[in-house]
Order: structure tokens, then C-alpha cells, then sequence
């Protein structure tokens, strides 16, 4: 599998970790991301907690100022959309060495107790 400079995947790689600072920053985003991981899931149930007690707020706010929650729930999920879209854009989804010490931290957070 070629890329459009003409260079194969293994010859980016190769190059990529044969220099030192590329592999320090590989491994720092890696622990940053299992960090992440790792406390996201900790603070989890705080989090959660959090979430419907603003949602709540707001559904009871909404309900008390007269708009139905069919007026809201379309409007959240516009808001919804537009977030999907914004986090296509920046491609969240490919930041690799964050992501996988996200998910390798996630995995430890639930073992761990």
C-alpha cells in the first residue's frame, strides 16, 4: 500500500520511529491518554450524576416556562448533529497514541478498584 508521495506504510513508520522525539511524543500521548482513561472511568459515576441532574434542571426550567419537550428535544438534537459534524471535521476519531492509552486506561480504571 502506497501513499500519494509514493511512500510505502512501513517506510513511514520506520522513519517515523527511528527518530527520538517522534517516539518520546508517541509516548507521551499514549500516557496522557491512559491517564485520561483511567480517571475518566474513576469519575464516571460523578459524571453521570452530574449530566441528569443538569438535564433534569433544564427539562423542569423548559416545562416551567411553558415550551414542550418536543421543542427542546429537536433542538437538542440539532445541537446533537452539529457536534457530529464538528468532531468529523477535527478527526478526533484519528489521534492514535491518545486514543488507545484512553481506552487501555478505561480498561485498567474498570479493573482496578
Amino acid at each position: 500500500m502506497s501513499t500519494p508521495a509514493g511512500l510505502t506504510i512501513e517506510e513511514i513508520i520506520t522513519s517515523i520511529l527511528t527518530q527520538p522525539q517522534a517516539i518520546a511524543v508517541i509516548a507521551i500521548q499514549f500516557f496522557l491518554g491512559l491517564a485520561l482513561g483511567y480517571v475518566s472511568i474513576k469519575a464516571l459515576k460523578y459524571i453521570l450524576a452530574f449530566i441528569a441532574i443538569l438535564v433534569l434542571g433544564t427539562f423542569l426550567s423548559v416545562w416551567s416556562l411553558g415550551t414542550s419537550p418536543t421543542e427542546v428535544l429537536t433542538q437538542l438534537g440539532l445541537a446533537a448533529e452539529a457536534i457530529k459534524k464538528f468532531a468529523a471535521i477535527l478527526g478526533l476519531m484519528t489521534v492514535g497514541p491518545v486514543s488507545i492509552g484512553f481506552i487501555i486506561g478505561a480498561i485498567l480504571g474498570l479493573i482496578r478498584k
